[in-house]
């Protein structure tokens, strides 16, 4: 394959396949990131096709965890690329290439052995295999050495805790004369519900439950067209098709994205006392709200932001992704004179917000000691950090005062990478000072949680970095990882029920919350590795559950018993976030531009605050445009500097990884929404809309507002007091010498201003 480039180059990977990424570098623009896209290809062919039905067919007898319980069958294991190659008893289970050869196929075909022996494989799936080798068996799945499944007891690092156990294969349970029960889900909150004497609640009407679940999954508000649509639809599969409508909108990606730049404390700033600018970013909120609306399997979201540099495929994007590691506040250009501590500061970022992310773990705390709750010594930290010490930073932020710019430049994508094969020596750090060093260490996992033995192999001869990231991605997405699925199941309930099953959902440590539905998380955490970690699937699970649709209607009795409603006796009262509640505005006035992507908006910020922020500006803008009305995930994130609609309803500071935003309620919240321009541009917005709508009927023009804003029709006494409003508003107005069409006007607008700042906009049944 003949690659052109015209830069200078920078990294070049070869690992499992011959496989060339090419990294140009340039002052003026961009590196360009060439990958070859068969082997990607084959790479997705692999995770999608083949990963899943070994791991749901063949684990049970042929893989480490097997052996480890001695069930191990003919001597082989299929859970590596290594144990396929070299096979068992009988010889190789897989020769790339030549699928004759391959004991695998014969098995799989019954011809002479008859794998898996509860039944044959589909022909399709036959199929896949043989292609599979057919293309040169592509597999990245690293060797591993299973561990005893019960450590012996003078283990310190081990901890009869419930997080750490492995991870249960467990069924729903049974329920007697269950006509609740629509899926899974809800068995196991029943039978939770019914060993406390409580029974669920109603479900949810029609209007109320199409705008939760349109809320919870793309954060706008269903339209007046969609509800009428779905009240019309009388078929069994009415709201599944609307939730399927809801999971391929683009979107979806723009909701769920930004939860996902919650916990990576992303920010379009560096923070600090120059607050510098990063001017690309963007790149890397675009490939998270991408990764969404594509259902990008898990396994693949976790490699790309640890290890893009180093995966098979990788290419721009994933360099792009490794901006993960460069989200946190940083100082370049004002680091002080002890620039090691710095760059230690900079990677216990890296270190803090990897574990607790993916792994739900505080691996932070044992930097300087042995951590106070959980069973990781000291020496653990410094392993973790042995797999990332020889990175570097690429990319880099305007204005840097020495006036030495970090490598790639201020048009290349904000990345951590490595350039050298040859590790960086890491040591312990006595009470976590560098220039008191202990001995010397590898690159490790913490013992806790390894329910293997992860060998981190060195480089090959050809290789340019130490492959160590890509070696943790894949032991973190591994599906037998105690904590990674279980840690991910619970982000997905929080966001449908504003609570996780374990509250704590980024410490799933000892001091953390115990869970309320043990089994269903568990249950949950296998839905999601059985789906290859595609997120949709599981989703679509929750919000067809009889559980999520439950009625918010409270009970006095059952409130009695669980007050906090842990058991999930109905569905939980939830105030949007900043971002909901904005983009809800912005749709019921019909100025939401849905234009996606590309750098941050900057809205109009009231002009005091702009003095008073001293660098990186924001713009004066007198009067807001289309431009500055697209989605709130795409508003510039300044540190310094948050919008204060943002900042108000508890947007996250960006300054640390982001589990769970408070949900405050605070006079200041209603003062915002009355007294800004924004909401009283979009009011009269609004208004102008219902006007056009009605021909002059105030009656319609209120039940079009109306329906814009709370997605149903108003009660008979909620119209008759609006129209009483409007006309008082309307007296008001002429007695100050309006004329009766502006006064008019006036009274609609300030009619859909109050509709705006209700309760009932601002929260979701």
């Amino acid at each position: 394959m003949a690659w052109e480039f015209n830069h200078s180059l920078i990294g070049q990977r070869l690992q499992g396949v011959a496989l060339l990424v090419v990294v140009a570098v340039s002052a003026a623009r961009s590196d360009t990131l060439l990958a070859d896209e068969s082997s990607a290809e084959q790479l997705r062919f692999f995770e999608q096709k083949i990963r899943p039905v070994l791991v749901a067919k063949c684990y049970e007898c042929h893989s480490a965890k097997a052996a480890a319980a001695g069930k191990l069958k003919g001597g082989l294991r299929l859970d590596s690329r290594a144990s396929g190659l070299k096979g068992g008893d009988s010889g190789p289970a897989v020769v790339p290439r030549d699928v004759d050869a391959s004991l695998l196929i014969s098995a799989i075909e019954y011809d002479g052995w008859e794998m898996p022996p509860q039944g044959k494989l589909p022909d399709a799936v036959i199929a896949d295999f043989r292609q599979w080798i057919k293309l040169g068996a592509l597999d990245p799945r690293l060797d591993v050495t299973p561990l005893p499944e019960k450590p012996a007891k003078e283990d310190s690092t081990k901890v009869d805790h419930w997080a750490f156990h492995l991870v249960a294969d467990v069924a729903p349970p049974e329920i007697a004369d269950d006509d609740w029960s629509r899926n899974g889900i809800d068995r196991f909150v029943l039978a939770k519900l019914q060993q406390n004497g409580l029974t669920p609640s109603d479900p949810a009407d029609r209007v109320t439950l199409l705008r939760r679940v349109t809320l919870d999954l793309i954060g706008l508000p269903p339209t007046p067209e969609d509800v009428d649509a779905f009240l019309a639809d009388q078929s069994p599969d009415a709201y599944e098709r609307v939730i399927d409508r809801l999971l391929a909108s683009p979107h979806y990606g723009e909701r769920w994205g930004r939860h996902w730049l919650d916990l990576a404390r992303y920010a379009d700033s560096s923070g600090f006392h120059n607050d510098l600018d990063r001017p690309t970013a963007w790149r890397y909120r675009d490939y998270v709200v991408r990764s969404f609306n594509e259902d990008k399997p898990y396994a693949q979201f976790v490699a790309e932001q640890l290890a893009g540099d180093e995966v098979d495929w990788a290419s721009e994007e994933t360099i792009v992704a490794t901006g993960f590691c460069r989200n946190g506040p940083s100082n370049d250009d004002n680091m002080g004179n002890d620039k090691e501590k710095y760059r230690l500061d900079q990677l216990d970022d890296v270190i803090s917000t990897t574990s607790s992310v993916f792994l739900g773990l505080t691996l932070g705390c044992a930097r300087c000691h042995d951590h106070k709750y959980d069973p990781i010594p000291t020496d653990d930290y410094y392993r973790f950090l042995a797999i990332f010490n020889s990175t570097e930073k690429y990319g880099g932020v305007r204005h840097v005062k020495s006036g030495k710019k970090t490598a790639g430049g201020e048009t290349a994508p904000l990345a951590l990478i490595e350039t050298s094969a040859e590790p960086r020596p890491t040591f312990v750090l006595r009470r976590g000072n560098h220039h008191t060093p202990g001995a010397e260490v590898g690159p490790g996992v913490p013992a806790a949680i390894a329910f293997n033995e992860v060998t981190f192999s060195s480089p090959g001869e050809n290789a340019k970095s130490t492959g160590r990231r890509r070696t943790l991605a894949q032991w973190i997405a591994d599906p037998d990882n105690v904590l990674t699925y279980r840690v991910l199941a619970n982000r997905l309930w929080q966001h449908f029920f504003g609570r996780g099953i374990v509250e704590t959902t980024s410490n799933f440590g000892v001091n953390g919350a115990t869970p309320t539905h043990p089994e269903l998380l568990d249950f949950l955490a296998r839905q999601i590795t059985s789906h290859i970690g595609q997120l949709k699937a599981v989703q679509r699970l929750i919000v067809t559950s009889a559980t999520y649709c439950q009625s918010s209607k409270h009970h006095p009795q059952h409130d009695s018993v669980d007050p906090g409603n842990h058991l999930l006796w109905r569905q939980n009262v939830r105030r949007l976030e900043a971002e909901a509640i904005r983009d809800s505005v912005l749709a019921a006035s019909g100025n939401l531009n849905r234009a996606m992507y590309g750098p941050g908006i900057k809205p109009r910020m009231r002009a005091e605050l702009i003095t008073a922020s001293q660098r990186n500006k924001w713009p004066t803008i007198k009067v807001e445009q289309p431009e500055h009305w697209r989605r709130s995930v795409y508003i510039y994130v300044k540190r310094q500097l948050l919008m204060p609609m943002m900042e108000l309803f508890d947007s996250p500071t960006t300054t640390d990884s982001c589990a769970v935003r408070p949900a405050s309620i605070l006079p200041t919240q209603a003062l915002i929404l009355m007294n800004d321009e924004f909401t009283e541009d979009q009011a009269e917005a609004l208004a102008r809309r219902a006007e056009a709508a009605s021909n002059d009927d105030l009656d319609t023009a209120i039940r079009t507002a109306y329906r814009r804003t709370m997605c149903r029709e108003p009660s008979g006494s909620r119209l008759s007091r609006s129209i009483g409003f409007v006309e008082q508003q309307m007296s008001s107005w002429k007695a100050a010498g309006t004329s009766n069409d502006e006064a008019r006007h006036k009274s609609l607008s300030d009619f859909c201003h109050v509709l705006l700042n209700s309760s009932e906009f601002v929260f979701v049944d």
